[in-house]
């Protein structure tokens, strides 16, 4: 998910290939101010069919920021973890 003020992103798989996908994106000059917002043991892939998918920004996609109480402007890390989860998982949704 992506806001003018940041970018979130659920790295989801085999813990070594998350340590390494995360290694690259540490490293990576484009990136920066990066925080870790959570990591836990998941039973199932949550966003199995959504690598890096991108939802375009329309009425949909604004209505569903709006159901969290998440403006596509705002400042995506003021939002508590939880919200971003579902709202993710919401976004997933509406693409399939």
């Amino acid at each position: 998910m992506a806001t003018p003020g940041g970018f979130a992103q659920v790295l989801e798989g085999e813990a070594g290939s998350i340590a390494e996908t995360y290694g690259r994106i540490m490293v990576d000059p484009r990136h920066g101010d990066l925080r870790l917002l959570a990591q836990d043991a998941i039973a199932h892939r949550q966003f199995a069919g959504w690598a890096m998918a991108l939802a375009e920004r329309n009425e949909t996609t604004a209505f569903i920021f709006g159901l969290y109480g998440v403006s596509p402007d705002a400042e995506i890390f003021e939002q508590p973890l939880d919200v971003l989860l579902d709202l993710a998982t919401e976004l997933a949704s509406a693409r399939a």
